[in-house]
């Protein structure tokens, strides 16, 4: 009874998983599209917004009590800072000048009520740097500059690092089940072992390269990966892929809660993104910087 649940929940998750992922593949597909690119702004800021929203949960759990209206609010701000300076306006603080602003506006919401304010001025704004930021920049790598003159292919970037991450996450889970026995961390995740996240790391290189080779394919001089490159950042995104997992196993433990969220097949979108959390600023100052 209790394997054909956990096959049962699988395949649940697998069958979300697939719907969703279609989604997010047609509107990547069709990103050059202006007024798909606006949808697709708006699907990062609803995953930051509810994200953020995850997390002042986790944070109320603890008994902190956040100003979570106004944390989601500064979580889509800062989403669309990211886009508007990238698609509409050429400045690229703008995103920084959201945050600022974000962090003024918490201290000022405490004026009237000092208790405990220290401790939960940090949190609201920890939070929208934890979750918001991290996502606002997935369009960043969707959008991003051009490389010697040569426009980069940014959708190809984008599913470059959604692939990697979540193969990660697919290596260190499967060989973690049928073959983990050294705990990797018991006190965060208990089923989590060392021999899947060797997997998930091997995974992550291979994946790279993988996807290295079809971009050079298809998209000569307009995915600016070298070989060498390819290997070195899918460890990069290997090794911080899983400290992602962790981290937001480490928020959920402290809070003693299992999924950030009920979402049917899902858990929560923090269940869902940590990972990228953690990968797509790597992904995006790789390009930033090259």
């Amino acid at each position: 009874m209790k394997l054909n649940f956990k096959l049962a929940d699988l395949n649940r998750r697998l069958i979300v998983s697939g719907v969703l992922g279609s989604i997010v593949a047609l509107l990547i597909a069709f990103s050059t599209l202006p007024f798909v690119s606006i949808l697709l702004m708006l699907f990062v800021a609803l995953l930051a917004g509810v994200g953020i929203w995850e997390y002042a949960h986790l944070a109320e759990a603890k008994g902190i009590k956040p100003q979570s209206r106004w944390m989601v609010a500064a979580a889509v701000a800062v989403v669309i800072a990211l886009y508007a300076s990238l698609v509409f306006v050429d400045f690229p603080q703008l995103p920084i000048l959201v945050m600022a602003i974000a962090l003024a506006l918490f201290f000022l919401l405490h004026f009237k009520d000092p208790t405990d304010s220290l401790f939960t001025i940090a949190v609201e704004f920890f939070g929208v740097a934890y979750v918001a930021a991290p996502l606002s920049l997935m369009l960043g790598v969707l959008y991003p500059v051009a490389y010697n003159g040569i426009p980069q292919e940014g959708r190809w970037w984008l599913v470059y690092l959604i692939l990697v991450t979540k193969i990660t996450d697919v290596g260190a889970y499967f060989v973690g089940r049928l073959w983990g026995k050294t705990k990797l961390s018991p006190n965060l995740s208990p089923k989590k072992t060392i021999e899947g996240a060797v997997a998930g790391f091997i995974s992550a290189v291979i994946a790279s390269m993988l996807i290295y080779l079809a971009g050079k394919h298809f998209f000569e001089g307009h995915f600016a990966l070298s070989f060498t490159e390819s290997i070195w950042l899918g460890m990069l995104i290997g090794v911080f892929g899983q400290i992602g997992d962790l981290a937001e196993s480490l928020l959920k433990r402290d809070a003693v809660v299992k999924d950030s969220n009920t979402l049917p097949g899902l858990g929560g979108v923090l269940d869902m993104v940590d990972s990228l959390l953690f990968t797509t600023p790597i992904v995006y100052f790789f390009i930033r910087m090259h």
